[in-house]
């Protein structure tokens, strides 16, 4: 129960301040606990952000997994998917504007409050992520659903267009849009918005 709190809190702080100026202190004020409570539980601020990003990342990452291993075709696997991301990202946007800041530190790495040690244990959960995309994509080739493409490339360039849509403030929380904006992301992906065929 505590230690839900002590999340939630750390959810509310972390979202509204950023990783930098977030403080122990404000998490605890906010958590209505003390910071004996909080260093039981949790080392350090950033093992707290880490556990943070893992337990609201975990249910969407087994439902994105689940998609990708059932029998459906692929190109409707790539929808699927697309609402998922959509869903989690339009949930938690702050939040994960705060971890992409801190994972790519705006394209400069001194401007990260993260070592490159930490930095790579998150690069690594969003890789993982990444290759759930990349192997519904390989499935639709080996179908030839999906014409041969760099599968790594096509999944990176889905999910930038997924969460610039959401960051840009282009998909609302309402269940129906999150579902109208999947569709229209998943056939501009799959067949680009060209009239005709190219020649």
């Amino acid at each position: 129960m505590k230690r839900q709190q002590i999340l939630d809190a750390a959810y509310t702080i972390f979202s509204r301040k950023g990783y930098h100026r977030a403080t122990v202190d404000e998490i605890i004020a906010l958590a209505d606990t003390g910071k004996g409570t909080v260093y039981k539980y949790f080392v350090n601020k950033e093992q707290l952000f880490y556990t943070l990003i893992k337990e609201r990342s975990a249910p969407f990452e087994t439902e994105l997994t689940l998609i990708a291993s059932v029998a459906e075709p692929p190109l409707k696997k790539i929808e699927k998917a697309v609402k998922v991301f959509l869903e989690f990202y339009v949930s938690n946007a702050d939040l994960w504007r705060v971890l992409m800041h801190e994972m790519r530190g705006l394209g400069h790495e001194e401007s990260s409050n993260f070592t490159e040690a930490q930095r790579k244990k998150y690069r690594e959960r969003f890789a993982r992520t990444i290759a759930v995309l990349q192997s519904i994509i390989q499935e639709g080739i080996e179908r030839k659903d999906i014409r041969p493409c760099d599968t790594n490339k096509a999944a990176h360039g889905l999910f930038s267009v997924i969460v610039m849509m959401v960051f840009q403030g282009f998909v609302s929380d309402k269940e129906d849009a999150i579902k109208k904006m999947a569709a229209g992301i998943t056939d501009i992906f799959l067949y680009g918005v060209a009239e005709h065929k190219k020649k």
